[in-house]
């Protein structure tokens, strides 16, 4: 599995990187969190600490124990996606 962690200005879902079924493609820039399968990958954002986007709060995200988990800034658990 790759995961393919970017910025997200130059590859994003709408111009994503070679992928395989299972990888995950990791990118911030459109500040709006997501975790959800597009295409056989899995795309995750984290959000914004600073300026969230769709009605989003603040958020930010971590990674432990094979699990990506985006939290508040009173760290409760927005969203997780466990590989």
């Amino acid at each position: 599995r790759t995961v393919f962690i970017t910025h997200g200005h130059i590859y994003n879902n709408d111009t994503p990187p070679k992928l395989k079924k299972g990888d995950i493609l990791l990118h911030g820039h459109t500040h709006i969190q997501a975790m959800e399968e597009i295409n056989g990958y899995t795309y995750i954002n984290p959000g914004s600490v600073s300026i969230p986007k769709n009605g989003n709060k603040n958020s930010y995200m971590i990674f432990s124990d094979n699990t990506f988990t985006i939290k508040d800034f009173d760290s409760n658990e927005i969203m997780s996606y466990k590989i």
